[in-house]
């Protein structure tokens, strides 16, 4: 049995870590670029089908509602885009599953990061590779007290019986 301690992949990346860490990683940043690039499509394909998330104001978010929040946002090129930042990955022994544990940034694209967090990530191996199950964003800081202010705004949290489309 192997240590999920020594399975992390360390943040600066030194540690290689095994295939699995990698293969999370490298879907992980795929996912990123997708962002950067305002791609929805490309960005919806590490979401396994009944993903959920909580993100960073508290709101509970289907998989579809994820996806339309992202490519609403992608629609405008000011936009805040965010960028999950991996700090290490453990792999289950006992279940096909992995936890991504790391932090995030949210800037306008090419400028100083307004918002930072925390996040935890579940993903499932499936047939079809490894997917994210589930995500858990939480938002510490706000370094722009206008950007806070439109970020409340926009991302109003939505209480979890609040029906989701």
């Amino acid at each position: 049995m192997h240590s999920l301690a020594a399975a992390a992949i360390s943040k600066s990346g030194s540690v290689p870590g095994t295939p699995d860490q990698k293969l999370i990683r490298d879907i992980r940043n795929v996912s990123n670029q997708a962002i950067a690039a305002g791609d929805a499509t490309r960005f919806a394909v590490s979401l396994d089908e009944d993903f959920m998330v909580v993100v960073g104001n508290g709101s509970l978010l289907t998989r579809k509602a994820y996806i339309a929040a992202f490519a609403k946002d992608f629609e405008d090129p000011h936009s805040i885009r965010f960028e999950r930042i991996v700090d290490r990955i453990e792999i289950s022994d006992s279940v096909p599953l992995a936890a991504e544990h790391g932090h995030w940034v949210g800037r306008v694209t090419g400028g100083p990061v307004l918002f930072s967090g925390t996040y935890l990530a579940m993903w499932r191996r499936t047939e079809r590779g490894w997917k994210l199950r589930s995500e858990l964003f939480v938002s510490l800081a706000c370094k722009d007290a206008d950007a806070g202010e439109l970020y409340r705004q926009r991302y109003a949290a939505i209480p979890a019986s609040a029906p989701q489309t």
